[in-house]
């Protein structure tokens, strides 16, 4: 599910008509707080595509980043060219930041042959490969059939219910100041705190150098958060997309029974009648 600049680089110079040539996505999507100067938003790997998260998110939700139906996922992944039997790879500018909701949005979707550009366009640069300024236009439009798996999500309700119950890990990868409450959440109206019963592993831990680190130092930060391989993890975040950095890192190690709670800290910190927890 991972693949290395080199390897992108190979399928890249195949022939353009080779199946095995990828589609390839970028994502621009910026941390919170960070500012355009501070990010880089002008290399592009060549013929890529953008893959804008926003636009792949519903515009009347309640809350931001809210996945799409598999009818409006399906019309805009055709938009893009994609096929149903397409090779995707996907990436992003920081390095592994949100080109792991992309992946998630693909693999929710029913597409199996998907990877993540492990180091991004970071990765792509320092590899000496040359970049674009530009994403490259869609050839054609595809014919993808979306396939929606709701088994690798949760809502509300869903986590609700897993709070403390025995075979279930609730794993939040904010920041540490984040989830026990000692700074401000971003987002108006959002309450401090985290879930009852969640587990924090930041997702900052997972990633070395804007990499995935190796599966065995994985599969230690899980071990400490007290996850085994026969529980069910859920994980959340502030609002989705860096739940997928964790929902890829367990994948990488193993776990079997993995979702994303869609809704994660900004709906969950917003709505007064669910519990929240400091401690």
């Amino acid at each position: 599910m991972l693949i290395e600049a080199t390897q992108l680089q190979e399928l890249l110079n195949k022939p353009a008509t080779d199946t095995q040539q990828p589609i390839v996505l970028c994502s621009l999507l910026r941390p919170v707080g960070a500012s355009a100067e501070s990010v880089n938003e002008v290399d592009f790997i060549p013929a890529a595509q953008q893959f804008d998260i926003d636009q792949f998110s519903q515009t009347d939700a309640p809350f931001p980043h809210t996945l799409l139906s598999a009818s409006d996922f399906e019309r805009k992944a055709r938009q893009l060219g994609i096929n149903t039997h397409s090779s995707i790879v996907v990436s992003d500018n920081i390095g592994i930041y949100s080109a792991p909701r992309v992946w998630f949005n693909f693999w929710l979707m029913g597409a199996n042959k998907v990877q993540i550009l492990n180091g991004g366009i970071p990765a792509w640069r320092a590899a000496g490969y040359r970049c674009a300024q530009d994403f490259a236009p869609v050839s054609a439009t595809g014919n993808f059939c979306a396939q929606e798996n709701s088994q690798l999500l949760a809502d509300k309700d869903y986590v609700l219910a897993a709070i403390n119950k025995p075979g279930m890990r609730i794993i939040d990868v904010r920041g540490a100041a984040r989830f026990y409450g000692q700074v401000p959440e971003p987002r108006a109206g959002v309450r401090s705190g985290h879930i009852p019963g969640s587990a924090n592993i930041p997702y900052a831990n997972f990633i070395r150098d804007g990499r995935f680190k190796p599966v065995a130092e994985l599969q230690e930060l899980f071990r400490a958060a007290g996850c085994t391989q026969d529980q069910e993890l859920i994980f959340s975040c502030g609002s989705g997309v860096t739940a997928c950095i964790g929902f890829v890192a367990a994948h990488l190690c193993g776990y079997q029974k993995l979702r994303v709670y869609d809704g994660s800290w900004a709906e969950w910190g917003a709505l007064d009648y669910l519990p929240v927890a400091l401690d």
